[in-house]
């Protein structure tokens, strides 16, 4: 069934599932709009043909049969963790594509929530090196180990950084390494169902796989150490009451709804977020 900008319907659907797979980061809405199109485009030159707006048999046969790029989170998982970092592909096209200060506490932030305040510069390289141009991993590189400021945001802030480049980083780089720190946080995460382990990739990717506190008057990793000993004692339905907890850390909006969607994905699976 040939598809094109305006169809919509499950075979829509279908392809937006096939496309986060290329990293389009798409909500499965059944819409063949901008967004698909604009997927659609890129990921056929990902495939290494002609830039299309629509969608043939033979396209969609294509995409279909690519694997999944991060089976231990599946894309739905890939998806949802993007999703929290950067909204979706117009927010990021719109807000991310070029480095941002998230905070006074982060460092000049690129891609995928690529904080460069915690990357030293050997691993910098190699994660961006060939990716983008040498010139902007020079002017990059002054912003590596420290916390942002304007001064390091006004000479980096014209360096863009499309969304296929970043979703490749994030595949291949950073989301490898935050599994590994999941792991050694909760033991458990082998045994766990592909949405249960994205909700911890999650959580970490955010907070760090840190269980101590470092203030014990703030318990701010209580709920945390919690989750560890409830996947310990095998007890995964009282999980998600933990991610919901941790909002009280918080008055940002959008970090109290990553962790209530965080608890729904535990509890319902990608189904319940238009991922699945």
């Amino acid at each position: 069934m040939h598809l094109k900008p305006g169809d919509s319907g499950a075979a829509v659907k279908t392809l937006q599932s096939g496309l986060n797979k290329f990293g389009a980061i798409l909500l499965l809405d059944g819409d063949y709009g901008p967004l698909t199109r604009d997927a659609v485009r890129e990921t056929c030159v990902a495939m290494g043909r002609p830039a299309s707006d629509e969608a043939s048999d033979e396209i969609q046969q294509a995409i279909a049969a690519h694997p999944d790029p991060f089976p231990a989170l599946t894309a739905a998982g890939v998806t949802f963790i993007a999703r929290a970092e950067v909204s979706g592909p117009r927010e990021y096209r719109r807000r991310y594509k070029n480095p941002v200060w998230p905070s006074a506490q982060s460092g000049i932030t690129i891609g995928i929530g690529y904080d460069l305040r915690f990357v030293h510069r050997l691993a910098f390289e190699s994660d961006w090196g060939g990716r983008i141009p040498d010139s902007a991993i020079k002017r990059l590189a002054r912003a590596l180990g420290t916390r942002g400021s304007e001064e390091l945001l006004a000479g980096v802030r014209t360096i863009d950084i499309p969304l296929p480049v970043a979703m490749s980083v994030f595949l291949e780089r950073t989301l490898p390494e935050f599994v590994a720190d999941t792991r050694g946080a909760y033991p458990q995460f082998g045994t766990l169902s592909p949405a249960c382990r994205t909700a911890l990739v999650s959580l970490v990717y955010n907070r760090g796989p840190l269980l101590i506190d470092r203030d014990p008057l703030r318990q701010e990793r209580r709920e945390m150490r919690a989750i560890r000993a409830l996947l310990a004692a095998g007890n995964l339905t009282s999980v998600p009451a933990q991610f919901e907890s941790m909002a009280r850390l918080w008055t940002l909006p959008g970090l109290i709804q990553r962790r209530h969607d965080e608890a729904r994905l535990w509890r319902s699976g990608f189904e319940s977020l238009q991922l699945a």
